[in-house]
């Protein structure tokens, strides 16, 4: 939603409009819900709500009712929907919306060199009411949408220039002895460096408004890919120069309401630093994150494709079995070393296997799930994100009263339907054939082991991926896939 083009201005215009539009609920007995507020008001601002909400919240001038989930103004809201501290509210829109107006907060800073006492008209269309749309009505002429002034509210700019023409224009009609003075404007022309100087910023422009920065550190460049809870971007460390991959969540806070973003930015945070924590080939190297922003987002190293376009690419008939084994021991041996420091995945699916440039496989994304997890404690819904990967999840994962202690062993259900689907292209049921059934290619030893990972009953199944592995060794013995322990590694950029 937000523009590199929009202005200051406006976003100063359509804060306001949300100040002025919670007293007159208030003072119309209508609901400062915050579901409310956002569901009437969202359609009218050019950014998100939720970053006009935190910008409000965090400079205090509007405070929130937790008995009751009403927003009211503060005294300093107050103050400014009356008019008041016009300069000090422009310069906090200046410094807390940099990044989506492109500039530096510092710069953002210094340009507040003029302040006036009224500021740009809100965005119309929500109140008949005489009292709002009033102090709207005076600034329309004087302040088009195109002016070139930095200053919130700032009246003086544009109103003079505009009648200056006119007298200028009646001068040259009636003033004929001038024209000795005309031959002054040729000399105009001849100054070269006029050409060379608008190319320059010319040039200069597009490529700030093209670049996203986050926190001026980060490079947002094009997307990725979109999932149920946002999107992946390709990005660039400045510092390092270093090619990243930058994922926002801001689709997350689509599937809760406002009272619940803490507690959903509290998990959130929880499971990036347990999986940063994992400092291992086959898990996604998470380098960054910052959660305190409006569109939350995280920085992962950047990887080169998934075990979904792989399988796509085998149009139904899975991948080759040597490039599946390899990849399914990276995958055990990357959920081995993640249980062993407490982490679990328990989202195991195509998507979220990912390739480096040598073609090795990584697992990234682990614990997302438990951020959108049922707690009736804090009142959060129950929530399936993506509903393409409920195939992979074993039964105890799906049981509405499952247990809090599922642990190893429903990972080892996940990586057994994988293996299955990437050496048949095809998922498996309850009365599906054995994968040396479907593809002759498979060595027969895989099925009884496929067949323990992928047990409904906990008690039937692997209980971890040491029990998987010992059983898998044995079943061969020649050592076409080296011993326990070793970690088959590709070394060949694909």
């Amino acid at each position: 939603m937000p523009k590199p083009s929009i202005h200051r201005d406006t976003v100063c215009g359509e804060a306001l409009f949300i100040l002025q539009s919670l007293r007159e609920n208030g003072r119309l007995g209508r609901s400062n819900k915050l579901a409310d507020v956002k569901a009437a008001l969202e359609p009218s601002v050019s950014l998100e709500f939720d970053s006009y909400y935190l910008f409000l919240r965090k400079y205090l001038y509007i405070a929130l009712d937790h008995r009751e989930a009403q927003l009211r103004l503060t005294d300093l809201g107050e103050r400014v929907v009356d008019g008041e501290l016009q300069d000090k509210f422009g310069m906090e829109v200046g410094e807390f919306f940099a990044e989506q107006l492109g500039t530096d907060p510092a710069i953002a800073r210094e340009a507040d060199g003029a302040h006036s006492s009224m500021p740009p008209p809100p965005p119309e269309g929500l109140f008949d009411e005489s009292e709002v749309t009033k102090p709207a009505e005076p600034p329309i002429p004087s302040l088009p949408r195109a002016r070139t002034s930095g200053t919130f509210g700032f009246e003086v700019p544009v109103a003079s220039p505009v009648p200056v023409p006119p007298p200028v224009a009646s001068v040259r009609n009636e003033a004929v002895p001038p024209p000795p003075a005309v031959p002054v404007p040729p000399v105009a022309p001849m100054a070269p460096p006029a050409p060379v100087a608008p190319p320059a910023p010319a040039a200069a422009a597009p490529v700030s408004k093209a670049v996203e920065l986050l926190d001026q550190r980060y490079q947002k460049l094009e997307s990725l890919g979109t999932g149920p809870l946002g999107t992946a971007y390709k990005g660039r460390f400045n510092a390092l120069g270093l090619d990243i991959c930058v994922k926002e969540l801001k689709d997350i806070f689509g599937y809760f309401s406002f009272l619940h973003r803490g507690e959903v930015l509290k998990r959130l945070k929880k499971e990036l630093c347990a999986q940063a924590q994992v400092r291992h080939p086959g898990v996604v190297q998470v380098l960054d994150q910052n959660t305190e922003t409006a569109r939350p987002y995280f920085v992962l190293e950047l990887l080169h494709g998934s075990l979904k376009g792989k399988l796509e690419e085998g149009e139904g008939k899975g991948v080759p079995v040597t490039f599946a084994l390899r990849c399914f021991l990276q995958c055990a041996y990357a959920l081995r070393a993640a249980h062993a420091a407490g982490l679990t995945h328990h989202n195991l699916k195509p998507e979220n296997v990912l390739f480096d440039v040598y073609g090795n496989a990584k697992l990234g994304d682990f614990g997302l799930v438990r951020v959108v997890e049922q707690d009736a404690s804090k009142g959060l819904p129950q929530v399936f994100v993506g509903a393409g990967g409920m195939v992979y999840l074993a039964p105890e994962l799906i049981h509405p009263q499952r247990a809090k202690d599922v642990g190893p062993a429903a990972d080892v259900y996940g990586l057994g339907i994988l293996l299955y689907e990437m050496l048949t292209g095809q998922i498996p049921g309850r009365r599906s054939p054995l994968p040396s059934e479907v593809n002759a290619e498979v060595p027969a030893g895989l099925d009884a082991i496929f067949d323990k990972m992928t047990q409904d009953r906990v008690d039937q199944r692997y209980p971890d991926l040491d029990a998987m592995l010992e059983d898998f060794y044995k079943s061969f013995p020649e050592a076409q896939y080296l011993a326990k322990g070793d970690l088959i590694l590709s070394s060949e950029p694909r």
